[in-house]
């Protein structure tokens, strides 16, 4: 299938790129998201009386990306349950990420946090991209810390206590 891009797509092609792909990325992801149309004679027309417009367009999306990463934090601190050989029950996600950063008031989309190695299952310092933008990317510090578990011993303890007799 060929198609017509209409913004810059990472390792696809540049804005008005005539570009050939599986017909399923273009009818399910590349059409219906306004990132291409299909390449037609009228639709060559278009995008060339178009370029400069959608040109205009990509470099205020790369100035808002660009904004937005200077907004974001060096470093985030998140706080999970953790056994004693610092794994964590559970694990810190993509979503759990996009969650703190809208939290701090910064709008990042879910899909825009890269994780290539899945998601965060251990105690320590780990790196997160963040891709904002085809040419946009920052690398975000995630800590992943222990919670207190004093607090969940001490309710623990406490019951063992109340249990025992008292004299």
């Amino acid at each position: 299938m060929d198609l017509i891009l209409l913004e810059r797509i990472q390792n696809l092609g540049e804005l008005g790129d005539i570009v050939s792909v599986k017909s399923g990325y273009g009818r399910n992801f590349l059409i219906p998201q306004g990132k291409a149309v299909p390449a037609s004679s009228d639709a060559k027309e278009k995008v060339e009386a178009r370029r400069r417009e959608l040109a205009k367009l990509d470099s205020e999306r790369l100035d808002a990306a660009k904004a937005k990463a200077a907004l974001l934090p060096d470093r985030l601190t998140v706080k999970r349950l953790a056994g004693e050989e610092g794994k964590l029950f559970g694990s810190v996600t993509p979503g759990d990420i996009a969650e703190l950063l809208q939290a701090a008031e910064i709008s990042v989309e879910r899909a825009e946090v890269s994780m290539p190695d899945g998601p965060l299952k251990t105690l320590g310092e780990h790196s997160v991209m963040i891709l904002l933008h085809p040419e946009v990317s920052t690398s975000v510090a995630v800590m992943v810390e222990a919670e207190n578990q004093e607090d969940v011993m001490a309710s623990d303890g406490s019951s063992e206590e109340a249990s025992t007799p008292s004299e």
